[in-house]
């Protein structure tokens, strides 16, 4: 079909009321409020809007607010209003910054003076600002002119952990830390304020107030805490649901130990077996402390503290490393202690979310499943751990008595070939490398990615690329063809062509027997792509001179047997190469 359509156009200043109220309405933000009848859903109320085409003012409405040629100074500093006289960006940055109160439009420039003035007010009193990436970039958005604010605090607030100082520090009261030479905190905080001011003085007072008022609630969370034990913390946790239908955090600890202690047994770990079975017993325990209960990102970390304290410094770090990979490229636990402990975790936190059906759909995730999917197999690859996923999974999920199993590790599988497939992607290998592997849900998965390397080595091989695209014949062949009995008579054979591709199958399987016990060594999997790579030969030869489809039943059964051989060798091993 064609249409020749002849749209008229529409001058800009008509469509731009239109197009700015889209781009006002269509930012998302992860906390909305609704303060007035129209019910937008935003992050603040909309207290005024700019609307101009050149020197034009655009009429446009959002939230009961119209829109002029008018913004205003920072806050604090009065609601005269700032006049802008047109569209353009120079124009408009030069006028808020000649304002009395100056204004940084742009963020690159806020950024840039606020880790000056931050840097500025620790190099003043001998040491170093702790410049948090995350804080750096949210403080550019909360303010119009940041100006760093510097005072002291208590001694007795350096008692507390580091990280909880920096937690409190950076999460709850958007300060700055202040650190030395060695990376330890130093008794000062460093504010932000919006704004120039010569009332410094009045300000860091304020400051700090509200500053000693959090830490000495954070003190006495943690001088309460140090009154009890993990013993008692652990037995909280019976009080607590892990999932509706899955029992409490208390039976999730002990499966997740029964499970840490099983990897040992199974990786002959006995030595840190000890290590293994504390780490894992306590690793839920800080949950139940009023520190992680007012604090909940520093789980883990605070039962690393209270391990500590009560003598077990080589569990801490695996107890603090417990949630590691925080993030996708995140570290992973340093120890072995804390990778086994920590991927025991998150598979029995996976195998009990899909046992009940909770699995992520869309961009649903609200128990962070893809994640902790991903940290695992990051544990199990990067650590070189010599188990395969089938037997963890299996292991854990036979941990759930009394649960129908069977559809829950088929979706587990499935899930977790997804995050395998991210994983080599993220590493250099090509996504359809991995599905090409056949049994890499039994395998180890650094075998995985040795056979992954010698089949992304191999496919540049002519006599390999030919034979993987002569496997793609031997399968279509085989689906219109119904093969009943795989057997191949030697005197049916006719033609050479037939006679040297029988030979080849013979030698191949002889070969392929022999490696099949040495395991999946890189040796092994290059051999065994070696093998397939000399049927390139004989089955072109196959292909011109015999024709399979013949007359005579006998010989064709017989020729579709001798080509069932060579589909087993070529995809039923260690991996189908017919899907390269």
């Amino acid at each position: 079909m064609f249409a020749d359509l002849n749209i008229k156009g529409e001058k800009t200043i008509k469509l731009l009321p239109e197009i700015f109220t889209r781009i006002i309405t269509g930012i998302e933000f992860a906390k909305n409020m609704v303060w007035e009848e129209s019910g937008l859903k935003w992050a603040r109320p909309i207290r005024s809007l700019i609307g101009l085409y050149g020197n034009k003012i655009v009429p446009f409405e959002v939230a009961g607010v119209k829109s002029n040629r008018f913004t205003y100074p920072i806050t604090s500093f009065g609601r005269k209003p700032i006049r802008v006289e047109k569209a353009d960006k120079s124009y408009y940055v030069d006028l808020l910054k000649s304002q009395p109160q100056p204004i940084l439009a742009l963020p690159e420039e806020r950024r840039e003076a606020l880790i000056r003035s931050v840097m500025a007010e620790a190099k003043a009193r001998g040491y170093h600002a702790d410049l948090d990436a995350a804080l750096i970039e949210e403080t550019v958005y909360f303010t119009e002119h940041p100006v760093a604010v510097c005072g002291d605090f208590e001694l007795k607030f350096l008692t507390l952990p580091k990280a909880f100082i920096g937690t409190v520090f950076k999460t709850q009261l958007k300060m700055f830390p202040v650190v030395n030479d060695q990376n330890e905190i130093q008794p000062y905080f460093i504010a932000v304020r919006d704004g120039v001011s010569v009332n410094q003085q009045e300000v860091c007072d304020g400051f700090k107030k509200v500053m000693s008022a959090r830490m000495s609630d954070a003190v006495f969370f943690y001088e309460n805490d140090k009154k009890e034990s993990l013993d008692l913390f652990k037995n909280k946790l019976a009080d607590r649901t892990f999932l509706e239908g899955l029992g409490n955090l208390l039976e999730k600890s002990d499966r997740t130990r029964e499970l840490a202690m099983w990897l040992c047994d199974r990786l002959n770990q006995n030595a840190i077996k000890d290590s293994v079975t504390y780490a894992a017993g306590y690793a839920y325990a800080d949950l139940a402390s009023s520190v992680v209960y007012e604090f909940p990102e520093l789980q883990g970390y605070m039962g690393g503290r209270y391990a500590e304290l009560e003598g077990h410094n080589e569990e801490a770090q695996a107890m603090e490393e417990f949630y590691f990979p925080l993030s996708s490229n995140s570290e992973i636990p340093s120890t072995l202690t804390g990778a086994i402990v920590s991927l025991a975790g998150k598979v029995d936190t996976l195998a009990g979310n899909f046992i009940i059906g909770q699995i992520p759909t869309g961009s649903e995730d609200p128990f962070a499943l893809r994640r902790q999917a991903f940290g695992a197999v990051r544990i199990l690859l990067e650590k070189g751990l010599n188990v395969s996923l089938k037997e963890v999974i299996q292991k854990s999920l036979s941990l759930y008595a009394g649960k129908d199993l069977q559809e829950a590790e088929k979706q587990l599988k499935d899930f977790f070939f997804q995050r395998l497939a991210l994983l080599m992607q993220q590493r250099g290998h090509q996504a359809s490398t991995l599905q090409a592997v056949n049994h890499w849900y039994e395998t180890p998965l650094e075998q995985v990615e040795t056979l992954i390397k010698v089949l992304e080595n191999s496919r540049s091989g002519a006599d390999f690329a030919a034979a993987a695209e002569a496997s793609k014949r031997v399968c279509n062949i085989l689906k219109k063809a119904s093969v009943s009995d795989n057997r191949v008579e030697e005197n049916l054979l006719q033609q050479e062509a037939e006679k040297e591709l029988f030979k080849t199958v013979q030698n191949a399987e002889s070969v392929l027997n022999e490696l099949a016990s040495q395991g999946q060594t890189q040796n092994v999997c290059e051999q065994t792509l070696s093998v397939c790579a000399g049927f390139a030969a004989p089955l072109s030869k196959f292909f011109t001179d015999v024709m399979v489809n013949v007359d005579d039943t006998a010989v064709r059964n017989n020729r579709l047997a001798l080509l069932s051989h060579v589909r087993s060798i070529l995809t039923q091993g260690i991996a189908d190469i017919s899907k390269l």
